[in-house]
């Protein structure tokens, strides 16, 4: 009897330690702020705000292949654009998916407020996963703007 007790005491034993072996830490988000700005070209600054895998970075960023529709939502007229956003920086490229919504500020401005959406990645962001919310202030008839992205990401699995 005391034979089969030991036993069954070393099959959990050995159990348990292969259940923790096998287990992945747990994955924590990381805060990140993306500004870019326009003036001569499109640039952007990858800055962390909270300590994590990805580090500062820079590069150029550009926009392709949106939709665009027109809404009206309580008298104020919307447009709803949707880009494709890539960054190109020191450590890689990571594209977004943006949703904008974009409404007049009177007096020459248009501002632009929605979500993003990482949907891939090179170099250092290849499993870069993340979402969160974009700003973004556009003086009318102008080639400057300027934008904040603020979300979690993470380097995923």
């Amino acid at each position: 009897m005391l034979t089969k007790v030991i036993a069954l005491g070393c099959i959990v034993a050995a159990a348990a330690v292969t259940a923790t072996a096998d287990a992945r830490p747990a994955v924590s988000k990381q805060r990140i702020a993306i500004t870019t700005e326009k003036g001569n070209g499109l640039s952007f600054v990858l800055t962390p705000l909270t300590s994590g895998p990805v580090a500062r970075d820079s590069g150029t960023a550009s926009a392709c292949c949106w939709s665009q529709r027109f809404i009206t939502r309580d008298g104020q007229s919307i447009e709803i654009d949707n880009p494709l956003k890539t960054y190109a920086g020191k450590q890689g490229t990571f594209t977004m998916r943006l949703v904008i919504e974009w409404i007049s500020a009177g007096n020459g401005y248009t501002i632009g407020t929605g979500s993003w959406k990482i949907v891939g990645g090179t170099g250092s962001y290849r499993h870069l996963e993340g979402n969160g919310r974009i700003a973004v202030s556009w003086p009318d008839a102008s080639d400057w703007q300027s934008s904040r992205a603020d979300g979690l990401v993470d380097l995923g699995r």
